[in-house]
């Protein structure tokens, strides 16, 4: 900021020299009280908006300046006050120094937003009579002028006062005209070398007038005043104390002002300058290269420029150790040192012949990433496919240190070398070297095809070019600063790879960085694109990598990729013929970090392997095999889950797999695999097959639609998805936002799928613009966890809201809540908008607004009986804990009795339950001497069993009931008519 300050102070300057016409006549002496008789500076900025008008530099006329007490411009009366740097407003005025063509003056300045030209304006002053001046602006110039000047003449009353010229001096006195009595001021100025002896004042009869120091009282007539200068005696030369100069920049910074406050005539005494034993030029105005000072007499100050404005000078500004000797009249030589510390901060020391006292240091941190020939964009902005994208290979810091020769920097010199730091680095000067490293045999002659760009305004060291020859390099960095002092950096390495290396070849533990804990990781992966695998498993194109690397970096900036495999056609991924194999070992556990994996790779996770990927995406197909297991977007090491890695193809779980913390979201319709966008999928993200284990938290989210319903997220085939203690599974339906129009997609699809477990279920159908709701849950299949969440998506106007459930989905979770979405007008806000996972942004879906409540679970009992009172054909089958929608239990046998045919149950065995049931067996007797061959197996029993409902025992019972009931009522009857 201060850097900016200064340099708009310079356009200023510029702005006002430009935008000024400037008068000036030297030598003008005007005596105290004396009105001046010319301006000798007018200037009118639109920068400040002030106008600045000046009436010499001598001291007379900063006299006047000073004494100014009240000014009226047109009439009006402005206001003395304080000025901004910039956009004065109103009618105020002040006075204050003002820089000029040849220096320095005293200026009044009035703010101009208010004045209009031609403009009066009237000056008052303490001691003075007003004074009239006219201010024009013509041609695109401003001048002034006075126009009345209140100087009277002596009258009858008055008397005049006379100079008489002096020999080696000169006398001046504060009124040429003073009254009877009234005190006079003189002022007796001794030439070099003289001293004033006397002043004398004589009357118009030549009788001495008594003077008081040098002030006489005015008798009544005119007077003479003459003053005698002797020789001064001869005086031994006078010293200069080094610890007494007072050094610093300007304002702007652009100029070092040396200034004498124990020798106030020390700067009108110099009569040369030597930097270095060079001599240096005087000049009369500020210096804006080396080899130039200025005497700046009426300030007391020795200028040198701080700054080199020059295009052509050929000697240096000042700068730390410098040796200066200084010549003046009447004074020893001054030499000294000066030194310059990172703050800016100039002091003088003696001489001690050692030059600058600091040392400069400078060092590369980092890495750059491997490049390969003819790659485009290695450091910069690419817009080849149509949209920008940026490529940060450079990961390398500079950094600078200055410290006191002799010693090595510690840890906390050492500063990032750009434009806030203490070190100014002239870039001009500066230069990032890249050579061949012959070492590891590269030719000496080797091009790499590459430049260096350091700009000292950052810390960053980047590379620009196109990478030429295959080999190794070395890359460093020379600096010098503002001092003159240099200093060259350490060499990072830099390879540039041919493009045909085959990951088998690559891929092997000599190449990659071991851990603490023993095993490896690539970091980063060299070359960054590898297309062919070669192997290392006997397979065609098939690569196994080793059990103990843990770690695989394409880069180590999110946003920047390393690419393995190439692009093929969606729909040979999806007929299987995918020519490239990685395996995932038993024992291997491995992270993808920064890594894009094409669709002609097929990853496949063996028994007691486990992957994950982080900030990285999958283009094609992951097998997750027996024993294997699948995570993805999770932090092990911080146990928290992050955003940045995709699956665009799918993960298919075998029987007996796991999935594990994995934050599983899909740009399957819309991020392009390489070159090709020829997918558009509602497949689902995640497939499970057989038995699968879900542990912690699992979370699936389908794409948007790619043309008309949106990506499923899981799907459960012909087995059992079982959450552990404590897990959660989340599934999202892919939305139907991007295309308006579209469906939502389903969350879940059961074929013939179980999921159960101690854990909690979340499925949420997709959300729409203008389409169909998706679904929660739609197939064939039972949900049992302990916890079950299911909502269908919000559908508008007259579009289908989504299902919770659609289809034969059994719920029999204890705590529940299974919901359809809502049919609103269009225009409505959605009122499940906060149940929405936004992936990419929140690491997890809002896991706490999915609440579920207790339901009471409501139980039948399903029974199988002989329907035979008198004995035993087989025992009761009484299958209990039974729920709506369950399979009917069958009958354990085949029903068989002595003499009989079974002929079915009474009623008919219905497929699920949806009630307490009894199913009765039914016989049919066989003819006489027949037996049924199903009845091979019949049991007998001569004991008789307790009356059944429907036995002849029961039958004979009821009917002589009814006829004593009968009998009953005709007495009854029988009474009554006689009475």
């Amino acid at each position: 900021m201060k850097k900016l300050w200064r340099r708009l102070g310079a356009l200023l300057i510029a702005a006002v020299m430009v935008l000024s016409v400037t008068v000036r006549e030297a030598g003008t002496v005007y005596a105290a009280g004396t009105l001046p008789t010319q301006v000798t500076n007018c200037e009118n900025s639109s920068f400040n908006g002030l106008l600045t008008l000046g009436f010499g530099d001598d001291t007379a006329a900063t006299n006047y300046v000073k004494a100014i007490n009240k000014v009226t411009v047109n009439d009006t009366e402005f206001t003395k006050g304080t000025f901004s740097y910039w956009g004065n407003t109103g009618t105020i005025w002040n006075t204050e120094s003002a820089m000029g063509a040849y220096g320095n003056y005293q200026a009044l300045k009035i703010c101009n937003e208010k004045i209009t030209f031609p403009a009066k304006i009237v000056i008052s002053a303490d001691g003075y009579d007003d004074m009239t001046v006219s201010v024009k602006y013509e041609k695109y110039e401003y001048s002034a002028e006075i126009v009345q000047n209140d100087n009277k003449p002596s009258t009858g009353s008055d008397y005049k006062v006379v100079l008489k010229a002096s020999a080696n001096g000169t006398v001046n006195v504060d009124k040429v005209t003073a009254k009877e009595g009234e005190k006079v001021t003189v002022t007796a100025s001794p030439a070099d070398g003289y001293v004033l002896d006397t002043i004398s004042v004589k009357d118009s009869k030549n009788a001495d007038v008594t003077v008081t120091g040098n002030t006489f009282a005015m008798p009544a007539s005119d007077v003479t005043v003459s003053a005698v200068f002797k020789a001064n005696a001869p005086a031994e030369d006078g010293t200069v104390s080094i610890d007494s100069i007072k050094m610093e920049t300007d304002f702007f910074s652009q100029n070092w002002d040396f200034t004498f406050p124990e020798n106030v005539d020390y700067v009108s005494k110099i009569t040369g300058v030597s930097v270095n034993g060079t001599a240096w030029n005087a000049i009369s105005y500020n210096p804006s290269s080396g080899g130039s000072y200025r005497a700046d007499t009426s300030n007391s100050r020795l200028t040198f420029a701080a700054k080199d404005f020059s295009s052509s000078s050929t000697v240096p500004v000042l700068k730390s150790g410098d040796v200066i000797t200084i010549t003046a009249d009447g004074y020893k030589y001054l030499t000294f040192k000066i030194l310059i510390d990172t703050n800016g901060k100039m002091t003088a020391i003696a001489d001690d012949g050692q030059g600058d006292n600091m040392q400069l240091y400078v060092k590369l941190e980092g890495n750059f990433e491997c490049a390969i020939v003819g790659q485009k964009d290695y450091d910069g902005v690419s817009s080849a496919t149509g949209a920008a994208s940026s490529n940060n290979n450079s990961n390398v810091t500079v950094y600078g240190a200055l410290v006191e020769k002799g010693k090595e920097p510690a840890d906390s010199d050492w500063k990032e070398l750009n434009n806030d730091s203490d070190i100014n680095i002239v870039g001009s000067k500066s230069k990032v070297n890249i050579v061949p490293d012959t070492s590891k045999g590269t030719s000496k002659d080797a091009d790499s095809g590459m430049e260096g760009v350091y700009l000292t305004i950052s810390s960053a060291l980047t590379l620009n070019g196109t990478p030429k020859d295959a080999g190794d390099y070395l890359i460093s960095v020379s600096v010098t600063d503002d001092q003159g002092r240099t200093a060259e950096s350490n060499a990072l390495p830099f390879t540039i790879y041919t493009g045909n290396e085959k990951l088998a070849d690559r891929l092997v533990l000599d190449n990659l960085t071991q851990t603490q804990d023993g095993k490896y990781m690539w970091n980063i992966m060299e070359p960054w694109a590898i297309r062919d695998f070669g192997s290392n498993t006997g397979e065609k194109e098939s690569v196994r990598v080793p059990k103990d690397v843990k770690a695989w970096y394409g880069s180590n900036e999110s946003g920047t990729y390393g690419y393995l495999g190439y692009d093929i056609a969606w729909k040979d991924v999806q007929s299987g013929n995918i020519p490239q194999t990685l395996y995932i070992p038993s024992g291997c556990n491995l992270t993808f970090v920064n890594m894009k994996i094409l669709s002609s790779v097929h990853i496949i996770v063996e028994d007691g392997g486990t992957l994950n990927l982080m900030d990285s995406t999958v283009q094609g197909i992951i097998d997750v095999q027996s024993g294997g297991t699948f995570s993805m977007n999770y932090d092990s090491f911080n146990k928290t889950f992050v955003t940045g890695a995709s699956v665009c193809g799918q993960v298919r779980m075998a029987d007996g797999s796991i999935l594990e913390n994995a934050a599983i979201y899909s740009h399957a319709n819309y991020l392009a695999n390489g070159d090709l966008t020829d997918r558009s999928t509602s497949d689902p993200v995640v497939t499970t097959t057989g038995n699968v284990t879900v542990k912690g938290n699992v979370f699936i989210q389908g794409d948007s639609a790619g043309t008309e319903i949106g990506q499923t997220a899981l799907q459960v085939k012909d087995g059992t998805l079982t959450l552990e203690d404590g897990a959660t599974l989340a599934a999202f339906g892919g939305d139907g936002n991007t295309l308006i129009y579209s469906q939502g997609g389903t969350a879940i699809k059961l074929d013939n799928g179980k999921i159960t477990g101690s854990g909690k279920l979340i499925a949420i159908g997709g959300d729409v613009l203008f389409g169909d709701g998706g679904n929660a849950v739609e197939g064939n299949g039972t949900l049992s966890t302990t916890e079950t969440f299911l909502q269908g998506s919000t559908a508008y106007g007259e579009k289908t809201p989504g299902k919770a459930t659609d289809g034969t989905i059994k719920i029999s979770s204890p705590k529940q809540s299974v919901k359809d979405g809502e049919q609103l007008d269009a225009g409505s806000d959605d009122p499940l908008a906060d149940l929405y996972w936004k992936t990419g942004i929140d690491p997890m879906p809002p896991l706490d607004k999915y609440i579920t409540t207790e339901v009471p679970i409501i139980t039948y009992t399903v029974t199988y009986t002989d329907g035979v009172d008198d004995e035993v054909i087989f025992e009761d089958q009484v299958t209990t804990d039974l729920t709506d929608g369950d399979a009917t239990p069958a009958f354990n046998g085949a029903p068989a009795r002595d003499g009989y045919t079974f002929k079915g149950w009474n009623p008919a065995v219905a497929e699920t339950v949806s009630g307490d049931v009894t199913y009765t067996a039914q016989w049919e007797k066989n003819a006489t001497g027949n037996t049924s061959a199903d009845n091979k197996n019949t049991k007998t029993s001569n004991a008789k069993k307790t009356p059944k409902t429907g036995d002849k025992s029961h039958m004979m019972l009821w009917i002589v009931l009814m006829l004593v009931a009968v009998a009953m009522s005709g007495v009854v009857v029988y009474r009554r008519k006689r009475s």
